[in-house]
């Protein structure tokens, strides 16, 4: 909340005159009262003190006279309201053993009125006591006087200091006025030229008479302002000369701009290359290895091919020599022999077929970017025996153990099977690349073991691809999934094989790849593909 100077200097002279107001209102007139009060009881006393001093000596010399005269004293006392003689009388007990002090007013004025001894002041009343002792009587003068007189004059001192109050009130909000216009008006012509200058209107001047240091502060201030005007004029200037050198370092900082993002641009083009490059390279690589298992695979066909065509021509032979004959019986059966070879010819002719379409599939640069349906595990069991039998070919001391445990309620998926097939194979090719690692370290009784599984769950299909290697290293593991990072010697591997299989199934299929591992004794990737990818 906004409070101005005018009404902070109104409040203040408020607060000091209500001070001196409620002093000279409520403290003054009650000290004065509780004086007048103390000096009317003290005199009421003293009357009290001379009465009883008259009536001592008069009972003394038995002069009952003179006791009238000692209480005639107070009887022009207008406040007056009774003043009594009270004499002490002591009563003894039938035994003399105890006794008790009684009072009885002997004289009282006025005399139609009695009075209890047990009286006390009050506001309206003042009572006091006066002892004395004589031969003849012990007692006291008990004295009654009005405080109105004492009230009259109290209220005279309260009508006085409400009316010098009031006087202190009005004379000081007069001052507490006059204070705030001389002061707050020069204030409130400074905040408005203020204002005006920060909202950048330097031509604002305070004008002011006064001689004190708010008129310095306001000259004071009309010369800040001159030196701003001179300062911003002169910054004006020199922002126009840095907006030109601005502009024409913008136009050469552009074309330097231009150039570097065209050498950026080639550059990046040069890399995208590479990078393709590396990427097929990696293919081929993979193609390397299944190389001798695919010549290995077509040989069993075609083996079949040649050999059910060597026995057709055989029976051609026998056929024609049976036509010749006229044995009918025998040419039918040689024909129905020839039809079942080429059956089996045919068939084997396919099995060919398809391994090379697979990998001339496998081979492509890129996907066609269709997914369709694709039995996993038939597609698992494939790569499984090419890897094998690519590494066999390489090298022909190596034999490991093959186990496959295939749900066969998986069924087919929509994939892209070249991808996930290149997948596949990479980590097949990388367990038998381990466990003959381990094998040639010559571990006694060590047996190499590679298996692939396959399991339904719910809405997943879950690849397992275990080997009994000797397990990838912790503080590797986090970096298994990097582009170009490999365990392998230099020139075995490209660090892109795990790079692109992490990429192909979790971006291409929205799936997950991952890798549990325990060192010395093997690792296995989970590939996991969602059933509608």
């Amino acid at each position: 909340m906004f409070i101005g100077v005018k009404t902070k200097i109104l409040l203040t002279v408020l607060a000091i005159v209500l001070l001196f107001t409620i002093f000279s209102l409520v403290y003054f007139p009650s000290l004065q009262g509780r004086a007048l009060h103390a000096n009317y009881k003290s005199e009421v006393q003293n009357q009290a003190k001379t009465i009883a001093l008259g009536a001592s000596i008069a009972l003394s010399e038995q002069n009952f006279k003179g006791l009238k005269t000692a209480m005639d004293f107070v009887k022009e006392n207008e406040e007056l309201r009774f003043v009594t003689l009270i004499q002490k009388d002591t009563i003894w007990n039938a035994d003399s053993t105890s006794y008790k002090v009684e009072d009885n007013a002997m004289v009282t004025f006025p005399e139609a009125n009695t009075y209890s001894s047990d009286l006390v002041s009050s506001d309206s009343l003042i009572i006091t006591k006066a002892p004395f002792r004589t031969s003849i009587m012990d007692g006291e003068i008990m004295l009654g006087v009005s405080t109105n007189s004492i009230n009259s004059r109290q209220k005279k001192i309260r009508m006085t200091a409400l009316l010098i109050s009031g006087a202190i009130f009005l004379v000081g909000m007069l001052i507490g006025l006059w204070l705030s216009r001389n002061i707050s008006h020069p204030v409130q012509a400074l905040r408005k030229a203020a204002k005006r200058v920060g909202e950048g209107d330097l031509t604002s001047e305070v004008k002011s008479s006064s001689k004190d240091e708010i008129g310095e502060l306001a000259i004071a201030f009309n010369n800040m302002v001159k030196d701003i005007k001179k300062l911003s004029d002169l910054t004006l200037v020199q922002e126009k000369e840095k907006q030109q050198l601005l502009a024409t370092q913008n136009e050469a900082l552009e074309k330097q701009v231009e150039e570097r993002t065209a050498e950026l641009r080639h550059s990046l083009e040069n890399l995208q290359a590479a990078q393709a490059q590396l990427v097929q390279a990696e293919k081929m690589a993979s193609l390397g290895e299944l190389t001798a298992g695919i010549a290995h695979e077509i040989q069993n066909p075609l083996n079949f091919v040649n050999n059910f065509s060597e026995v057709n021509t055989e029976l051609l032979a026998e056929l024609e020599e049976e036509l010749k004959n006229g044995n009918q019986e025998e040419v039918k059966q040689l024909i129905q022999d020839l039809k079942d070879n080429e059956t089996k010819i045919v068939h084997h002719g396919k099995r060919a077929d398809t391994i090379v379409k697979n990998m001339l599939q496998h081979s492509r640069t890129s996907s066609t970017g269709v997914k369709e349906p694709t039995d996993i595990n038939a597609l698992a069991d494939e790569y499984l025996r090419l890897a094998y039998h690519g590494l066999r070919a390489k090298n022909k001391s190596f034999n490991a153990t093959l186990k496959t445990d295939y749900d066969e309620t998986v069924g087919k998926i929509n994939i892209l099977s070249q991808d996930v097939g290149r997948v596949i194979l990479n980590l097949l090719t990388n367990a038998f690349y381990v466990v003959n690692e381990k094998r040639e370290m010559n571990i006694e009784g060590y047996e190499p073991t590679v298996s692939v599984s396959t399991k339904k769950m719910n809405d997943i299909v879950e690849i397992r691809v275990n080997d009994n290697g000797n397990g990838i290293p912790q503080k590797v593991l986090d970096k298994i999934f990097q582009p170009f990072f490999t365990t392998k010697p230099t020139g075995q591997g490209t660090g892109l094989g795990l790079s692109l299989s992490y990429d192909i199934i979790t971006k291409g299929h929205g799936g997950e790849l991952k890798a549990e591992t325990k060192e010395g004794e093997g690792t296995t990737f989970v590939i996991q593909l969602p059933y509608k990818s």
